[in-house]
């Protein structure tokens, strides 16, 4: 078994927990990899300095980076989220390019932790280890594969150009459209959970992590975010965010649809479709924005590629999560 309290020898490599102050460090790290990989989202040092501060992680145990030269090289890590119908956690094991040689030792380091932090956790309900990769990115996938993981699911990267938009469908009577307010988060937040609770690998989200996720996200955008009333309770809602340091590496700025769902009562109505639409609408009239992108689960029980291809988004790249379960 590993010890996570004390890291092996590699010549010119010292080895520490992260810390807030890592965040431009880690952002170099991962544009020295992007550089090789072609990473899908390529995050800057907000989003780093978004990451060290979320509920379920605990920077100084479950971050470990590998610094040479005053750079750091490699970084691992384990997210704990936890709740009343089961726990998992997601980690990661990255390394700059000519550091390859620590590969497997993150990934073993990150395993090592997660199964640490879930062994808290209540052992009659399901508890995963999950780890996801781009399709494309051959090593890191043999890598993975190599430490155990199966991967049962597959993403799909999908976007389409902020022009020609389709007309959104007529709304349902009873059926009101409100742009985010600060004052319904909690609302949107149980919206969230009910409309995700059938959905593979999904948990509910504490009021914590979801602020964290979205109101209190530095790249959320509640001015292209829309929710779906009926008689004052959320029943539908597209969640938009734009990353302007991830923007800068790109071709094209996007608006990410990150969370668009519907409660179960309600689908069928095409409210998902009517805010998608009213959201993107948003984006164009804010002006900066050249295209709309979301990833959807291809397996998803609810045809969700479907209904984004029905809007003209295309597939442009898949990423897979590979899982354990303890």
């Amino acid at each position: 078994m590993i010890q996570l309290s004390s890291q092996p020898e590699f010549d010119g490599v010292a080895w520490r927990p992260a810390t807030i102050e890592d965040a431009q460090l880690l952002a170099d790290h991962t544009r020295r990899l992007h550089e090789v990989e072609q990473l899908e989202y390529l995050p800057g040092t907000g989003y780093f300095q978004w990451l060290l501060a979320q509920p379920g992680i605990d920077p100084e145990h479950d971050l470990l980076v590998a610094v040479a030269d005053d750079a750091i090289v490699a970084d691992a890590g384990a997210w704990l989220h936890s709740g009343a119908s089961g726990a998992r956690c997601i980690i990661w094991g990255e390394t700059s390019p000519g550091y390859e040689h620590l590969k497997t030792y993150l990934l073993d380091w990150s395993e090592a932790r997660a199964r640490q932090r879930l062994s808290s956790e209540a052992s009659d309900l399901p508890r995963v280890i999950r780890i996801a990769v781009e399709d494309h990115r051959q090593a890191q996938r043999e890598a993975i594969e190599a430490a155990g993981f199966e991967s049962p699911r597959s993403f799909a990267d999908m976007a389409r150009p902020l022009s020609d938009l389709p007309q959104a469908p007529d709304l349902v009577d009873g059926i009101e459209v409100v742009a985010w307010s600060n004052d319904l988060a909690e609302l949107v937040r149980l919206a969230s959970n009910e409309s995700f609770a059938d959905h593979w690998g999904s948990l509910p989200m504490t009021s914590a992590e979801f602020r964290g996720f979205f109101a209190d996200s530095p790249t959320f955008r509640p001015d292209l975010s829309f929710l779906a009333l009926d008689d004052g309770v959320v029943v539908a809602f597209c969640l938009c965010e734009v990353d302007d340091e991830d923007n800068e590496d790109r071709d094209t700025d996007d608006v990410y649809l990150q969370r668009v769902g519907t409660v179960p009562s309600h689908r069928g109505r095409r409210l998902a479709t009517h805010l998608i639409v009213r959201s993107m609408e948003a984006a164009v009239s804010a002006g900066g924005l050249d295209r709309a992108a979301l990833q959807v689960d291809e397996m998803s029980h609810t045809s969700a590629t479907l209904v984004y291809q029905r809007l003209g988004f295309e597939t442009y790249a898949r990423s897979l999560t590979y899982v354990k379960t303890l």
